[in-house]
């Protein structure tokens, strides 16, 4: 039997030890409190919100877009869109079933509704957008419906698709719950953010069955601002239609502050089928069609420039005193080089020509002479400052920069020495030389303005900003006075006498002769080498993939220039020919539609 003192001293043992067990139970009871109710307690608190708060997005409208003369371009049309949120699958069904009697389901839609469902996105968008009598049977039935929501939102509308496809481009709704509007290419792309605007959300309280009860908070979205452009809609739907007369073309207009007036790629595509969902059928379509419908040919895409080069070489060769206006050329027909014979266009040659009979004839022999006495160098640094072979800064995506050769970059590219050959072709604006349309209108430009800042611009700058833009582009304009020479004054004037001897008598003479004056330059640019059994060959008995470019850059009016208008017809054939008429019919309607 045990004693007192022992009895007690178990009894206090198994007292004490009971009550160091529940101590701790008490501690980690109290330690899991703390973790629930104060170290996470925002996790809970927002995990709990979502069971009866629920956040839908607020879409902004998207900017317009809007021509010079007030058309209104690209605009949002408001529509409803049908939503709903993950939820079992037998409220799932259940929602499909009572939606099937409003909706009228395919048995594609509902494979789709099923599909989208197993892979537990948060939301699916049963219908993209409802019409008035379904917006109006599902609104008065909503009480039926678990998880489902109608959001107000925007579809993008364009009202001329095809002419303005490459300029302003498309959007599509971005990957995100929220499904904004987002630029795609062109202008859209461009200014995407200007356009777009702040999305903005409604907090709404919901019961078990997923019904409102009342809307806690609203921030409300910020639309996005318009964008007005140069652009006047009637000059570009003009162009357009001319284009359309050929399988493959672009034009770029342009008036002498650098406002483009009109900027065309042909063929276009329907930017309203892109932006409100293109099938596959109609994607695959355009993508395999031989003439490229997708592709910008006025900005993104680069040529040969021809014989319009030959304005490049004229010039480097009058600033650099390797011929004056006086010296004459001989042409014979053609130029022995390297072991080759290089042939002028004109076989019998043209004789002895000065340099403005060379410019107005385009006369090969005589720039093959003048280019291999300026050599490549000079060539390049004369190109570069007139703006070729660098992007022009214009407010649109993806510009391409084009190519202007030299001796350097042949041998990183080629691995091989730089021949005199290659530089009396790249004089006339072949072998690498690769220039866009946008760069030899602003060569046009730079010219006839005397002014190497000449740079062609898309919008119209905000009045507010006017000012201060206006003090931006005086400093600007000093620094690039400092930092560059102004363009060689007597140059340009020979230059000009002979780009206007080009229509009045030279190669453009039967197509670009006008009452009110028009110089320029024609060209026909090689997309493959002559054989020599088609010396002489009349370009369209070849077939149409092998024919020449034919392009064609030209101010007018002489006198007092007021419009640039450079035209590019893929495998057209002549310049003269075939390039310039489509000018010259540009610039009546420019002088006939802008004189009212």
């Amino acid at each position: 039997m045990l004693k007192d003192d022992d009895f007690n001293q178990i009894v206090d043992f198994r007292r004490n030890f009971v009550l160091a067990v529940m101590g701790v139970f008490c501690l980690v009871l109290a330690f899991n409190l703390y973790i629930l109710q104060i170290k996470h307690s925002r996790k809970y608190q927002l995990m709990s919100d979502k069971n009866r708060i629920r956040v839908l997005p607020v879409v902004p409208k998207r900017g317009r877009i809007i021509s010079s003369d007030g058309k209104i371009l690209a605009f949002c049309d408001y529509k409803h869109k049908l939503v709903m949120d993950y939820c079992p699958k037998k409220v799932f069904e259940e929602n499909v079933r009572i939606l099937d009697g409003y909706l009228n389901f395919s048995e594609k839609e509902r494979e789709n509704l099923f599909r989208l469902r197993r892979k537990r996105l948060p939301s699916i968008t049963v219908r993209d957008e409802l019409s008035r009598d379904e917006f109006a049977k599902v609104s008065m039935n909503l009480f039926r419906l678990r998880g489902i929501h109608i959001l107000n939102t925007y579809s993008r509308h364009y009202s001329m698709p095809l002419e303005f496809s490459h300029l302003l481009g498309y959007t599509s709704k971005n990957t995100n719950e929220f499904q904004v509007l987002t630029g795609k290419t062109g202008l859209e792309l461009f200014f995407d953010k200007k356009l777009r605007g702040n999305i903005g959300n409604i907090q709404k309280e919901v019961n078990a069955a997923g019904c409102n009860v009342r809307i806690i908070d609203k921030e409300d979205p910020v639309n996005g601002e318009d964008v007005k452009l140069t652009i006047d809609s009637e000059i570009q739907k003009f162009v357009y239609d001319l284009l359309g007369r050929y399988k493959v073309g672009a034009c770029c207009v342009l008036d002498m502050q650098g406002n483009v007036v009109a900027l065309v790629s042909f063929p276009g595509y329907n930017t309203n089928l892109m932006s409100l969902g293109i099938s596959k059928d109609e994607w695959n379509k355009l993508n395999t069609d031989e003439y490229k419908p997708l592709l910008n040919r006025f900005s993104s895409s680069v040529y040969p420039p021809g014989s319009v080069f030959k304005i490049v070489t004229a010039y480097a060769a009058l600033c650099e005193g390797v011929v004056s206006p006086r010296d004459r050329v001989l042409c014979l027909g053609g130029v022995k080089q390297d072991n080759n014979v290089f042939h002028c266009w004109h076989r019998g040659g043209h004789g002895k020509l000065n340099i403005y009979e060379a410019l107005s004839y385009s006369c090969d022999c005589y720039f093959f002479e003048v280019a291999k006495r300026l050599g490549i160098k000079k060539l390049y640094k004369y190109a570069r400052e007139l703006g070729l072979g660098r992007k022009t800064g214009i407010e649109l995506p993806n510009e391409k920069s084009g190519l202007i050769p030299n001796k350097e970059w042949k041998l990183i590219r080629h691995k091989t020495y730089w021949k005199t050959y290659e530089t009396m072709i790249a004089g006339i604006g072949q072998g690498y030389v690769l220039t866009s349309l946008l760069q030899i209108s602003s060569m046009m430009g730079k010219i006839y303005t005397n002014n190497l800042n000449y740079s062609p611009t898309l919008v119209v700058k905000d009045s507010e900003n006017r000012n201060e833009r206006r003090d931006e582009e005086k400093n600007e304009h000093k620094y690039r006075e400092e930092s560059q020479k102004p363009l060689n004054k007597e140059a340009c004037d020979v230059i000009k006498k002979a780009l206007r001897m080009v229509c009045e008598t030279g190669t453009a003479r039967n197509s670009c002769y006008a009452p009110y004056g028009i110089s320029g330059k024609t060209g026909s640019s090689q997309v493959r080498s002559i054989k020599a059994g088609e010396v002489g060959i009349n370009q369209q008995f070849i077939e149409w993939k092998y024919r020449d470019h034919a392009l064609f850059a030209g101010v007018a009016p002489y006198d007092s220039p007021k419009y640039i208008v450079a035209v590019i017809i893929e495998h057209g054939g002549g310049g003269g020919s075939v390039a310039a008429p489509i000018a010259r019919q540009i610039f009546d309607k420019l002088l006939r539609t802008h004189a009212r």
